[in-house]
């Protein structure tokens, strides 16, 4: 019986996690909400196509949920969004068609084609949009050494990258912390107000004394 009810526990995590992929790779079909550009790694460079996936892969997914579950819209390349140029051009469509820019850094399972710690994307997209005046949600694991924007993105949080130490808290553990929430709830504040700011009319037809 306690061996039935832990695999049906196993059977549960798995099927959770196959629901969040599927949702990663369906987002487009999501209804409106404030568009951010959600910056990660290929899910296959942090594990297996298929289950059991790694923590890793967890993470993205329920980092990709979280974003939704403040009610906005998280775009990635190539999940939600893509087009017909080069990829510098499709990461600079995505920043200026976005009201903010998240990025998760993870340990990846092995060193790109070019034999770089990871690929110089998560350097660039955060970058582009630190520039171009997004909110900023940065998430970085302790295992893996980044300078750029990285290592010195500003000195309060959302700017300074959140650390996920993975050795020694689990996902849920993450993501249930104080910390996180706090953060993901800043973020998103600064995400609204800036998409209020920039879809007002620009003529107003009342006068409030100002």
């Amino acid at each position: 019986m306690c061996d039935n009810q832990g695999q049906y526990e196993i059977y549960d995590a798995q099927q959770k996690i196959l629901n969040g992929m599927e949702d990663l790779s369906k987002a487009a079909s999501n209804l409106f909400r404030i568009p951010v550009f959600f910056s990660h790694q290929n899910l296959l460079s942090l594990g297996p196509a298929n289950p059991p996936f790694t923590q890793r892969q967890e993470f993205v997914i329920r980092m990709f949920n979280e974003i939704k579950s403040v009610l906005l819209f998280p775009r990635t390349i190539p999940n939600t969004d893509q087009y017909p140029d080069t990829t510098i051009e499709n990461i600079r469509r995505m920043v200026i068609s976005s009201y903010g820019m998240a990025a998760v850094l993870l340990s990846p399972n092995s060193p790109t084609a070019q034999k770089e710690p990871y690929s110089p994307f998560l350097q660039i997209e955060p970058s582009m949009g630190y520039q171009y005046g997004l909110p900023l949600l940065l998430v970085k694991e302790s295992t893996i050494p980044a300078g750029g924007i990285w290592g010195d993105a500003g000195p309060l949080a959302p700017f300074t990258p959140i650390t996920w130490f993975s050795n020694t808290t689990t996902v849920d553990e993450f993501f249930s912390s104080v910390q996180w929430k706090e953060a993901l709830q800043n973020w998103a504040g600064q995400v609204r107000s800036g998409y209020f700011i920039q879809t007002q009319p620009e003529f107003k037809y009342t006068c409030n004394g100002n």
